[in-house]
Order: structure tokens, then C-alpha cells, then sequence
């Protein structure tokens, strides 16, 4: 299957190696505001989406050659358009940028968003510290740095969770109501993650 990897910034804090980020990259999608941020980093988004309340006239008349898709809908967020919109174009992986920080509430309203996402497509939320990745039951098996520093969360209930690989391994375990393993440290390269209920979240900080 031929790669596309879509890349959606939003209007969060600026990461700083967004270049980096974007190299593989093959479609940009600006959610609204994210718009100014692509601006400020010399980014040209191949597409703006959103309800366009963000978004400067100034960047609006800049972006001229981006495609600009206007949702004024307010049942759903901008992020939760450009997402949308993103697994509408049939990607293999979907990266989203600058999606925390600033205001508290559009952080926590993205996470739940993420934490709802049905995880058919790879999913990597980067900011300036690392990268958060979201899991549905199953088992994964990936390589990291040994020596690397990685938490795992459940917002919820999560049974038969088993870590392998880490300074603090867990053996299906069940937790009631979530679980928080804050700073963990990779020792094997080759890692494994199984749980049978819930959602994960690992947080991977970069090296």
C-alpha cells in the first residue's frame, strides 16, 4: 500500500522541530488557527478546514492557493473537522501538531477526542517533548532506545494490561479505574504492550 501521511496542525503551543515532523509528510492540513501558526513557520498548508473564526484575515488573503474548506457547524471542534477530513483522504498514518498547550480546556477536549479516535489509521500527536500515541485492545510489538523515557495512562477502566520491555513491567493487571505509569524507562528494544479492555496512551519523549 502506497504511503500518505497526513499532517494536521492545529492552533496549540508552537513545537519547535516541526520541519523535522513534516518531512514525510504528504498532505498539510491547517485546523482554522493552525493556520496562523503555519504562517509564523513558514508552512503552507494544502488545506485550511474549520469554521474560520481563527484563522487572520491577513493569513486568510496569504494562503490564497490552499484550499479552504468552511464547516460554520458548532457540534463539532476543529480539530474534530480536520480529523474528519484528514481520514476522508485515505492516509496510512495521520500525524497532528501543536495540539496542546495554551488554553487548558482546548488541550483536554483534544485528548478526549484522540482518546475517542477508533484507531484504523495510525495516529502521533507531537509536541515539543514527544510524541503521544493512542491504543485500542490488542497486542503491539515496536522497537524504542533502550534508556528512553515513556508513560503510559487509561482514562478509564483497563484489564489484562502486560508491559514488557520497560524498568517497570506489569503482568496483566486490571485497573478499576484508570492507570498511570508516569516515566517509565525502556530496557529491551524490542517491546511489547497487550491489553484486553480499555485504552492506552503512551507518551514517548524524544531522545
Amino acid at each position: 500500500m502506497e504511503k500518505n501521511i497526513i499532517a494536521i496542525i492545529a492552533d496549540g503551543e508552537k513545537v519547535q522541530n516541526i520541519g523535522k515532523i513534516l518531512e514525510d509528510a504528504d498532505i498539510i492540513i491547517a485546523a482554522d488557527g493552525g493556520a496562523n501558526l503555519c504562517r509564523a513557520q513558514q508552512i503552507t498548508p494544502d488545506h485550511i478546514i474549520g469554521d474560520l473564526d481563527s484563522i487572520t484575515l491577513g493569513n486568510i488573503e496569504f494562503f490564497s492557493e490552499s484550499k479552504f474548506i468552511k464547516i460554520p457547524e458548532q457540534d463539532h471542534t476543529d480539530m474534530q473537522k480536520a480529523l474528519n477530513y484528514a481520514l476522508s483522504l485515505n492516509p496510512t498514518k495521520i500525524i497532528v501538531i501543536s495540539a496542546f498547550g495554551k488554553r487548558t480546556d482546548h488541550s483536554l477536549g483534544n485528548i478526549l477526542i484522540f482518546q475517542n479516535y477508533d484507531n484504523s489509521i495510525p495516529l502521533e500527536i507531537y509536541d515539543n517533548f514527544g510524541v503521544m500515541t493512542f491504543y485500542t485492545p490488542g497486542k503491539y510489538e515496536f522497537t524504542l532506545q533502550p534508556g528512553q523515557t515513556i508513560s503510559f495512562f487509561s482514562l478509564s477502566p483497563i484489564n489484562n494490561l502486560s508491559l514488557k520491555g520497560f524498568k517497570y513491567p506489569v503482568k496483566n493487571a486490571n485497573y478499576s479505574k484508570n492507570f498511570i505509569g508516569v516515566s517509565n524507562v525502556v530496557i529491551n528494544q524490542k517491546c511489547t504492550i497487550e491489553f484486553q479492555k480499555g485504552n492506552l496512551i503512551s507518551y514517548i519523549i524524544s531522545v
